[in-house]
């Protein structure tokens, strides 16, 4: 005589509203944290382009012989540009939710490597601030 056995698998009701309880909070988690994050990514990004940027002018003005002029832009949408000689060869936009801290002076790179120096000051939607400094001897480019 066989006995037929009946085995059922599945969940119970408690088990699923526990595990949607689960996956519910960390999507919440997620959701606050995140957006802080892709912020702080962004000016991060921003300020690594700009400093890479001033670093590549400053190259080319010793490596051509010629003048480079940065001039950034706070009005509307903030934004920079590169001029080569007085004609423009470049124009950056920062990303949303970025922008430069008061008025950045110009920058004038010059065949001997030297500018007057300034301070580059970028800050996000969170308050949170970076800078790129460039000193006015040797032309050290740093960001802090």
């Amino acid at each position: 005589m066989s006995q037929i056995e009946s085995k059922e698998y599945g969940f119970t009701l408690l088990e699923m509203m526990l595990v949607l309880t689960l996956l519910a909070g960390a999507g919440f988690v997620l959701l606050v944290k995140l957006p802080n994050h892709w912020e702080r990514d962004r000016l991060s990004f921003v300020t690594t382009q700009l400093l890479e940027e001033i670093r590549d002018t400053r190259q080319a003005a010793l490596a051509e012989n010629d003048w480079y002029q940065i001039k950034f832009y706070t009005q509307g949408e903030p934004h920079y540009q590169i001029f080569k000689e007085g004609t423009r060869i470049k124009d950056i936009s920062l990303l949303k939710g970025i922008k430069f801290l008061g008025q950045p002076k110009d920058l004038l790179l010059n065949a001997s490597g030297r500018s007057a120096g300034t301070t580059i000051l970028l800050t996000n939607s969170l308050g949170e601030q970076r800078s790129v400094i460039v000193a006015p001897v040797g032309m050290r480019i740093r960001e802090k």
